[in-house]
């Protein structure tokens, strides 16, 4: 601790505040101050600390209603409701040592000050006095130490597949950070590192610097999609005191996420043109839809969408759509033709909740449509064919049936009339004779 004493000029206070004879101390006022102590010391940059002056009185006369007045400069002030001033009704003959009087302040370290010593003035004098003395004490001042490990880079792992997960760490305080040591742990141990430990070591950073760790990280492949916490710790050593200290906080990942698809053209048959859709990622994947979007060289007749549901990884279904290969015109002479590949979108939703959609090209030739079997029964041009006998055709020959039963009935109740014995089989056997 470091003490500063403020003397009050034997022969100043002999002169003015009571005459004696010969300078002896036992008939003088003789003062002395000293910083007794400060809290926290060294004080912290943008830390409010405590100082506690001490007032001894060496000489033989007593001091009355002596006044106490203290001028903060940058980076110092007082802390809201603190008054700069102290009164002392009395201090004693010989009050000194362990009776000395003591008084206490609190400051403010401005946030932005520099680590340093600063002086603090003091005055004082006795109240209705025309003469005052000052001087001044010291308060040492530290930068704040502070360490941020800032961002995780990734927050989303794929199970199964090695990822870079980057971690920075900031050196947010006013002092440099020296020999560091980071380390991250997951309880589960679905997340681990690849190829390295889980600590890595840094020797210094400045203020206001960076520094991004780098790790090799492979999420369990068979890990249930989910927020999985990971354990963060970070030592340095206080640069002033020599101290170690540690800082630990916790940080969340995703494992799941996205996934991926295999789609490829199955048949094409009077019911449509199917499709396999496979989910070959590492993740399921929920509420799956097949669509056709619009584009060149296709039509879709019908619904252009299918729902299939959700899809778990590894599992496939069939979509099937009534499609329709339209003739292309001829391309210019500095055109490619489009290949005979179609378009197809994958929409859904992943194991975060993020609706997503993937589109594939599937190999796919307008020949091996089905047109004569379809049923939309259309030609190649989209337009529907004649299946040889239309719907005029059947109407009339119900019609014409409807008729010859109409006569017929009338005629078996006129036989009937004549001859009640008749019989329908009476006509059919009338019918046969020459």
């Amino acid at each position: 601790m470091r003490m500063t004493s403020v003397a009050l000029l034997v022969f100043c206070f002999i002169a003015i505040l009571s005459p004696v004879s010969g300078g002896v101390l036992s008939d003088s006022k003789a003062l002395f101050i000293d910083l007794i102590n400060q809290d926290p010391n060294p004080a912290i940059v943008g830390d409010v600390v405590e100082i506690h002056l001490g007032i001894e009185n060496i000489g033989g006369e007593s001091v009355n209603d002596l006044i106490v007045e203290i001028e903060p400069e940058y980076p110092l002030t007082l802390v809201q409701g603190e008054s700069a001033i102290r009164k002392i009704s009395t201090i004693n003959a010989y009050q000194n040592d362990d009776n000395m009087k003591l008084i206490s302040y609190k400051l403010k370290i401005d946030d932005n000050a520099a680590a340093g010593s600063y002086d603090l003035t003091i005055r004082y004098y006795e109240q209705g006095k025309p003469f005052s003395r000052e001087d001044s004490v010291t308060i040492d001042v530290r930068g704040r130490i502070m360490a941020e490990i800032i961002q995780i880079d990734k927050t989303s792992l794929v199970p199964g597949k090695q990822t870079s997960m980057i971690f920075t760490i900031n050196n947010v305080g006013k002092v440099p950070l020296k020999y560091l040591t980071f380390s991250w742990i997951n309880d589960n141990k679905i997340i681990l590192p690849v190829g390295s430990d889980n600590t890595k070591y840094i020797d210094y950073i400045d203020i206001g610097d960076s520094v991004e760790l780098e790790y090799q990280v492979l999420a369990d492949p068979n890990a249930n999609p989910g927020l999985y916490e990971l354990k963060l710790y970070l030592t340095y050593v206080d640069s002033i005191t020599g101290e170690e200290c540690q800082i630990s906080t916790i940080a969340g990942t995703n494992v799941g996420g996205g996934t991926d698809f295999d789609i490829t053209f199955s048949e094409s048959s009077y019911s449509g043109t199917s499709f396999t859709v496979a989910n070959i990622g590492s993740n399921p994947a929920y509420s799956v839809s097949v669509i056709v979007p619009k584009q060149s060289g296709w039509q879709v007749s019908g619904s252009n969408s299918m729902i299939i549901g959700n899809l778990n990884k590894g599992d496939y279904t069939i979509a099937s759509f009534n499609l329709i290969p339209i003739q292309q015109t001829s391309v210019l002479p500095d055109q490619k033709p489009e290949s005979n590949g179609i378009k197809i979108q994958i929409a859904y939703t992943d194991t975060v909740g993020e609706r997503k959609i993937m589109e594939k090209v599937v190999d796919i030739s307008p020949n091996s449509i089905n047109l004569d079997t379809t049923t939309d029964a259309t030609d190649k041009r989209g337009i529907p064919q004649d299946d040889g006998i239309s719907n005029s055709t059947f109407y009339i020959v119900g019609f014409v049936v409807l008729i010859l039963a109409i006569v017929f009935y009338r005629k078996y109740q006129h036989k009937k009339l004549v001859d009640p014995q008749f019989t329908i089989r009476d006509f059919f056997q009338k019918a046969k004779l020459p």
